[in-house]
């Protein structure tokens, strides 16, 4: 890409792409291509029928099938504080145990069932990292929390260290955790912080497993883009718009991939969903500016924060806290379904 492109060219010239056939023929096209590798959470049961012995996502990455049917059926009760699962996943012919913490309240309320939170760490981070930054919601009982780890500590969008069916994997950890009768698995959210919050648009791209999602620090790539059948989802996104990994304003990126400026990418989640009136922009009182867009035929809502003078991270005391914000963001989420 040439270095003379100015940051205004780059939103034009994705904004003329994206407004023509970028949301309609290439948008269609990319759906039915997914159309046939598409796990969905309605159709869980039985698992066989979901992983299949090769991922689409890499030929050698899949799961074992006699592993897969020794999962237990049978319910089980949640257990107070973190629990240490592991599910076994082919990746390149050997079967990994790929490891899971379930973070659950220090006092369970065996009669309530609780939303589920996954939470996907960013590249080269770890899952553990996400247990003292959501403990205070998980002691109040908000809802369970669920950190998967990636393997080679990254999540596979095509450019990464992973070569594994990430898809597949987390669709058989949301099969695991209904074995738990405290956990609602109707009620689940994702989100993702940058590499993870790629792997959180792809989850909401390729699955129907989530109300919602949340994408911090990472938008929409020309290659991961939602479909006709991609399901109507909410999506809060939130970027720096003085990032150096992830372009704001779109373009190349030092992680390999071709990035979609932000705003555009929370326009084409809002379109996807059906909203065709503009963004209902605002100023923060911490000085950051508000994209919402609401007004569509379905529940799902889009809303994006650009958060000015911020580059990839550093602004978690933001807008009152960043994990507030997304558990806000989701909880009303909940009520709208709730109201269907």
């Amino acid at each position: 890409m040439p270095a003379a492109l100015s940051q205004s060219l780059w939103a034009a010239i994705w904004a003329a792409i994206v407004l023509s056939a970028f949301l309609a023929d290439t948008a269609r096209a990319y759906g039915q291509l997914k159309q046939a590798s598409m796990p969905s959470q309605r159709a869980l049961a039985p698992l066989s029928r979901v992983l299949p012995m090769q991922g689409p996502a890499d030929a050698g990455s899949s799961f074992d099938r006699t592993l897969i049917h020794a999962i237990s059926a049978a319910q089980e009760n949640l257990r107070a504080g973190v629990t240490r699962i592991t599910i076994p996943q082919k990746i390149g012919g050997k079967t990994i145990e790929r490891e899971v913490l379930i973070h659950a309240p220090r006092s369970i309320d065996s009669s309530d069932r609780y939303p589920v939170l996954l939470a996907l760490h960013g590249n080269g981070g770890r899952h553990r990292d996400f247990l003292r930054e959501l403990q205070p919601f998980i002691n109040r009982g908000a809802f369970v929390g669920v950190y998967p780890q990636g393997y080679r500590r990254s999540w596979n969008l095509g450019e990464e260290a992973s070569t594994a069916d990430d898809v597949t994997f987390v669709t058989a950890v949301i099969q695991e955790l209904a074995r738990y009768k405290q956990l609602e698995t109707d009620a689940m959210f994702a989100m993702g912080v940058s590499n993870g919050a790629g792997m959180a648009h792809k989850l909401a791209i390729e699955t129907d497993h989530f109300l919602a999602i949340a994408a911090i620090v990472t938008q929409l790539t020309a290659l991961n883009l939602p479909g006709d059948e991609t399901p109507a989802v909410s999506v809060l996104q939130v970027s720096g718009d003085r990032d150096p990994i992830i372009p704001y304003d779109g373009g190349d990126s030092p992680t390999g991939h071709l990035f979609l400026p932000a705003e555009i990418s929370s326009q084409i989640w809002a379109r996807h969903n059906g909203i065709k009136s503009p963004p209902e922009i605002s100023e923060t009182a911490d000085g950051n500016q508000r994209f919402s867009y609401r007004a569509g035929p379905s529940d799902a809502v889009v809303v994006h924060y650009r958060m000015r003078n911020f580059g990839h991270g550093g602004f978690e005391r933001e807008e009152g806290g960043i994990y507030r914000l997304v558990w806000k963001f989701f909880q009303q989420q909940m009520v709208r379904d709730a109201t269907k």
